[in-house]
């Protein structure tokens, strides 16, 4: 008889879920003005791009909703402190119920950029699971209209919004919420990592957060 003792159990709900988070990363899509690209070509070139936001003292804006508001809120602070690119995300509550009552939820973030008077040289990332929301879909018809360059994180249809109007796009091809949320925090952390040249499978000491003994 055949000794299946160690052998990998693919039936599990846990092992398909892991294995599934796995395939998808590894078959996501990276286009960078209309043209697919590898992952490694991809984040090469947006890489060079944010040392010229660091060189011309240039800003990133990050926009998404619900969960995808929560991940802007992150990146910001970590570009902002790690990074040392000055970063903002658009999810200040008082602005926005502001905006989104006086003008309209879909408007809002326009606005806002306005309001921020970002320029050619600034740089906006979006986040949205569908690559679909109104007011995402908004803020990068705006970007093109103004040059300003954009980078969309987007998941679920291939033919969404996001992924056809961003210069530089990442798209999950996932069919929920929950795989497309986890992957683009996944990529928006490999973008930083890179950027910041840290390397997981190369360290022998942690990293320490604390100010008293901060090691990145």
């Amino acid at each position: 008889m055949e000794n299946t003792k160690n052998t990998p159990n693919f039936n599990t709900y846990e092992s398909n879920y892991c294995k599934s988070f796995s395939d998808l990363i590894e078959n996501s899509v990276f286009t960078e003005n209309d043209i697919d690209s590898t992952k490694e070509e991809f984040f090469d070139n947006l890489i060079k791009n944010t040392h010229k936001l660091k060189n011309n003292n240039s800003k990133i804006f990050f926009v998404g909703n619900g969960a995808s508001a929560a991940f802007a809120n992150h990146m910001a602070l970590d570009w902002s402190k790690n990074g040392l690119i000055k970063s903002y995300s658009l999810s200040d509550s008082a602005l926005l119920t502001a905006l989104s009552n006086d003008l309209s939820y879909e408007d809002a973030f326009t606005k806002y950029l306005e309001m921020y008077e970002f320029n050619s040289n600034d740089l906006v990332v979006t986040i949205s699971s569908s690559g679909n929301s109104k007011n995402i879909v908004n803020v990068i018809k705006y970007c093109n209209e103004k040059k300003i360059q954009t980078v969309g994180f987007s998941g679920l249809n291939n033919n969404n919004l996001t992924k056809k109007l961003s210069n530089f796009s990442i798209y999950v091809p996932c069919k929920t919420y929950g795989f497309a949320e986890c992957i683009h925090q996944f990529f928006l952390h490999l973008w930083l990592d890179k950027y910041m040249e840290i390397y997981e499978w190369d360290r022998t000491d942690s990293q320490n957060m604390d100010s008293d003994n901060f090691l990145i």
